[in-house]
């Protein structure tokens, strides 16, 4: 089921709750583009989630709908997202 806006409140909880974890939100700081990541982006409805090194794509992709970055960058149509830094040894 589609994340809506009526989740609002679940969905800040869910983020401050991985922002204690230590995940940074990303209205507060954009990830790094040349150290691996692990994210979390809520993107028209779902959840995305994945790990990623955001210098090994095309700069075009900041335009191409859909790609890592550009949810981490654009945030177009974005409700929430946190990302952190991989742990060593759990990149890619």
């Amino acid at each position: 089921m589609p994340i809506n806006k009526s989740h609002g409140p679940e969905i800040s909880k869910w983020r401050r709750r991985l922002e204690r974890k230590g995940w940074i939100g990303l209205r507060r700081s954009l990830p790094p583009t040349g150290e691996w990541i692990e994210f979390h982006v809520i993107w028209k409805g779902w959840l995305y989630s994945g790990r990623c090194r955001l210098s090994d794509y095309d700069q075009a992709d900041y335009w191409r709908e859909g790609s890592m970055t550009y949810l981490l960058y654009r945030q177009q149509d974005i409700v929430e997202g946190v990302w952190r830094r991989c742990e060593p040894g759990r990149a890619g």
